[in-house]
């Protein structure tokens, strides 16, 4: 990394490039940008991915309390919603 570059940190490991897209909108929406270190794997090998860890999704340091706290009250909201 070069000497300006923010350091990174795996908030979600996901099984489908559909659900990274739609991790990429809800936070996008809350301004909070994303990086995706196995985005061109796993569209060309997407099988790898849910054998393994999954697809890393990563935003920058200071971002990452808040990009929690996003996807928490995403979750809580769609668990209420199926009661």
């Amino acid at each position: 990394m070069g000497r300006n570059a923010p350091l990174m940190k795996t908030i979600a490991n996901l099984f489908s490039v559909q659900e990274v897209d739609h991790l990429r909108i809800l936070l996008g929406s809350a301004g909070i940008e994303i990086f995706v270190p196995d985005e061109v794997t796993s569209t060309l090998l997407p099988h790898t991915f849910m054998t393994k860890a999954g697809i890393r999704v990563q935003v920058s340091e200071e971002d990452e309390a808040l990009a929690r706290e996003v996807i928490a009250e995403y979750r809580q909201q769609n668990a209420d919603e199926e009661e």
